[in-house]
């Protein structure tokens, strides 16, 4: 908005810093008078124009109607699978050795509270594994894995041990130099356990219960891919912030936007139900108040689209837009928006469905980018805005008076009024540039639906007889007012398309005269 109130004034700085005032440096002196006419500007511009040049947080876009539209986004938010993956890896990687005791075994192994997994597919991880004899004949012993597979085969492993001979340690074997590697194995729990069976018989045939020292060690596990059940987890993203320039030199008045939106940009390849869990989403306004977004939706939360189990790989997308029909939107954003903060989280499962089976894999994620839609469509009133631009009137010290003449057509259905003072290098106001506040652009008329019909032509001047203006060359700064007004004075809310001009002229009259 800073620059918006530079370009709106343009003329007016030019009158007070064009390059061509350095032609009068040249002009010979004799006793006589002089007056010279100067042209100093002679341009257009439009609003798709000056956004585009000047608005820096926001993306200017011009609608299939012409009207143009400011955009500003938030951070892109994005979780992904390790909430749930790391919740599994550190149950498995608490475990340590575990001993194996029994011919039939569970493993110590519990997912997360409320997670319960129907299939597991490993992508790395290490299995350690010891067997002992005690017995005084050589026995044969087969550790068995029935639901951990590879290529349809579980994973099993037999080994001949020594008979004990009765003094020291008992005969042990290990593979502690060539672990099994576990890549690629494939995990269905049976009774939402791991089972292992271990099987022991000596020379005659005899089955020989398992030694107090046999154990197996896993280390290192991580998943690919996890299928069942996958609780209810909520994944937090703190607090965003999205800051709106627009209102940046706003000093008073008001600005109404007729038909705002905030847009939920969601990405999603969890193939889980998902809900929006909206902790904060709050409009912070020019005047220091903080509106909360209020809507069934921001209490209630919005459900993510995801990939059912066979879509694994896909990303499912949607858009949920707040609007005037759904929210409270236009009271908030048409107070004067500074800044939205908000807090978007999204949590598993949330209505606790036990008999939906999801996925995850560990290129899972969602994605949440928060757009605020200002389409200028809308009325304002009174809006006005202030600058303040430094001042080096030294090339000035020929001129003796001066006389401007600033010339508009106006397509946009905008008028804007003008007032500058001059200050000293103390801030003291040494002068104004007009007695009164000056619409020097008025607005174009508009139809019933708001759209500009026509154009419209002001003329201005702005007079600094000799006496003001030996005053104001002690200037040191300008400091604009720029009011801003919508056609019939923000009665009726009025479209800003994006091929409207204004046409600016400005001429000047420079008197020299002869002491």
């Amino acid at each position: 908005m800073r620059k918006w109130s530079q370009l709106m004034v343009l003329p007016l700085l030019l009158l007070l810093g064009c390059s061509q005032f350095a032609d009068l440096e040249g002009v010979e002196r004799s006793n006589y008078d002089a007056a010279y006419a100067v042209p100093l500007l002679n341009t257009s511009f439009s609003m798709n124009d000056l956004l585009e040049n000047f608005e820096e947080n926001s993306v200017l876009t011009v609608l299939p109607d012409g009207l143009l539209r400011l955009q500003y986004s938030g951070s892109v938010l994005t979780e992904n699978a390790d909430d749930v993956f790391e919740a599994i890896n550190s149950t498995l990687s608490g475990v340590g050795g575990i001993v194996i005791e029994d011919n039939v075994q569970a493993l110590p192994f519990s997912g997360p509270d409320g997670l319960v997994i129907d299939r597991m597919e490993l992508k790395e991880g290490q299995m350690f594994w010891q067997f002992e004899n005690c017995h005084d004949k050589p026995i044969t012993a087969t550790m068995t894995f029935p639901t951990v597979m590879l290529d349809g085969e579980p994973l099993s492993f037999t080994r001949t041990i020594a008979a004990y001979n009765g003094t020291g340690d008992c005969p042990s074997l290990n593979n502690a130099l060539s672990p099994i590697n576990l890549e690629d194995y494939i995990i269905t729990p049976e009774n939402d356990s791991i089972y292992v069976e271990y099987t022991a018989v000596d020379t005659d045939g005899v089955e020989i219960a398992p030694s107090s020292n046999n154990s197996i060690l896993i280390l290192g596990l991580a998943f690919s891919y996890a299928e069942g059940y996958m609780g209810q987890i909520q994944h937090s993203s703190g607090v965003d912030r999205i800051d709106i320039d627009f209102f940046d030199n706003w000093i008073r008045g008001d600005v109404y936007f007729e038909a705002p939106v905030i847009t939920f940009n969601i990405a999603n390849s969890f193939g889980i139900p998902t809900r929006s869990v909206i902790e904060q989403f709050d409009i912070i306004t020019v005047d220091g108040d903080t509106l909360p977004l209020e809507s069934i939706y921001i209490e209630e939360g919005i459900d993510f689209p995801f990939p059912t189990l066979n879509e694994v790989g896909l990303v499912k997308s949607t858009d949920f837009v707040f609007n005037k029909d759904n929210s409270n939107i236009r009271e908030v954003l048409g107070a004067g928006p500074i800044a939205i903060i908000y807090d978007v989280d999204a949590a598993t499962n949330p209505d606790g469905n036990t008999d939906i089976r999801g996925f995850v894999t560990d290129s899972s994620f969602y994605e949440v980018r928060v757009d605020v839609d200002l389409p200028l469509y809308g009325s304002a009133i009174n809006f006005g805005v202030r600058d303040t631009f430094d001042l080096n009137l030294g090339d000035f010290d020929k001129v003796d008076y001066a006389e401007f003449k600033l010339v508009t057509e106006n397509e946009m259905p905008v008028a804007i009024g003008i007032q500058g003072y001059f200050l000293d290098g103390n801030g003291t106001i040494l002068d104004s540039l007009y007695t009164e506040s000056t619409r020097v652009i008025a607005g174009a008329p508009v139809g019933v639906d708001g759209r500009p019909t026509g154009m419209e032509e002001t003329v201005t001047y702005s007079d600094f007889p000799s006496d003001r203006f030996a005053i104001i060359k002690n200037a040191a700064k300008l400091e604009i007012v720029a009011t801003f007004f919508t056609t019939t004075d923000g009665q009726q809310s009025v479209q800003i398309l994006g091929d409207q001009d204004v046409k600016v002229k400005l001429g000047a009259i420079f008197g020299v005269t002869e002491n």
